[in-house]
């Protein structure tokens, strides 16, 4: 039997004599924010077609943003069973790179320019660099001696120093769409990591055998798709479409998705990719059902995910702080 403590506004349970609130593992445990403003947020967030950042979110319930940022993660932590799913029927299946837009990410071209300045200091200075630095001599012939003995040379450096590592910000992204229906979105790593073993996975995951798979022509698909009951793929070289052989479904939502992170979420961090990712499937798998209904799926995905702020930005790079002129 439980009864109510009016004076703290919690429950008590009369055999264990243990106190709970009835948002007790839940995300909304141990917030301080009024489950209102709460329930402002979810409503906000599942039914803006391109999400909403942090500050206009901070705008719209009256809550520093901050805590809004915190709040975001953990609706977005509450969501996560929507990219979670198993695909059957006419599946379609591809790959796109998506990262961040340096010019526009002062962060980024902070840390860009640390990466060459590391780099340089292994390596020395680029081809390119030494191109469009001034007074670098005008000779610019190859190393003395044989070509045997410069490749050896090259060979040598290599296996001392390793290969010079460019700065790539983006990610593999795979997603599997099914005809007007769900789709289901993975994170794979940067670029190489597009092999056929990490697609092949992720697609036995979360695509059914019984179904048909669309595809390009990629060489990824090549030996997984004779598993499925019927790989169909298009050559995008000369043509898009051929009969019901094509994936323009999956290329639809690569096209909303960039849209949302070019135009919303352009300062997103690594870190957090995987709740971006979970909080659009979400948004786009109930696409079709009311406003009503979306925010009551929302709701009831919200038990057991809590998420606290430790857990959150753990591993996170440590954020660098400016110098302070000393006073003269």
């Amino acid at each position: 039997m439980n009864y109510y403590l009016a004076t703290r506004n919690i429950y008590k349970c009369s055999k264990c004599k243990k106190q709970f609130s009835i948002i007790q593992g839940t995300i909304f445990e141990r917030s301080k924010i009024p489950l209102t403003k709460w329930f402002l947020a979810m409503y906000f967030l599942s039914n803006a077609k391109r999400g909403v950042s942090s500050h206009q979110m901070a705008k719209f319930i009256g809550v520093r943003q901050p805590t809004v940022w915190f709040m975001m993660h953990r609706l977005r932590e509450s969501s996560k069973d929507a990219n979670y799913l198993i695909l059957e029927g006419e599946v379609e299946s591809d790959e796109t790179f998506v990262g961040p837009n340096i010019s526009r990410d002062t962060r980024l071209q902070k840390a860009q320019k640390e990466h060459f300045e590391e780099q340089e200091r292994i390596y020395g200075l680029s081809k390119k660099k030494k191109r469009t630095m001034r007074g670098f001599p005008a000779k610019r012939g190859r190393k003395l001696g044989s070509t045997k003995e410069v490749l050896e040379q090259k060979k040598k450096e290599q296996e001392t120093k390793g290969k010079r590592k460019p700065f790539d910000k983006h990610r593999v992204v795979v997603g599997f769409s099914e005809r007007n229906g769900r789709i289901v979105l993975r994170k794979l790593g940067d670029r190489s990591s597009l092999t056929k073993e990490n697609v092949s996975r992720e697609l036995l995951n979360y695509v059914s055998t019984k179904s048909i798979l669309f595809t390009d022509e990629a060489s990824v698909y090549t030996e997984v798709g004779a598993q499925f009951a019927d790989h169909k793929s298009v050559n995008h070289e000369e043509t898009y479409v051929k009969g019901k052989t094509h994936i323009n479904n999956i290329e639809n939502v690569w096209n909303h998705y960039k849209r949302t992170i070019d135009g919303t979420y352009f300062h997103y961090s690594n870190q957090h990719f995987n709740r971006y990712l979970d909080e659009f499937v979400f948004r786009w798998n109930s696409r079709n059902e009311s406003e009503q209904s979306i925010f009551n799926s929302l709701l009831s995905m919200s038990f057991g995910k809590r998420l606290d702020y430790k857990t959150l930005i753990k591993d996170s790079p440590p954020k660098s702080r400016p110098k302070r002129k000393k006073a003269a």
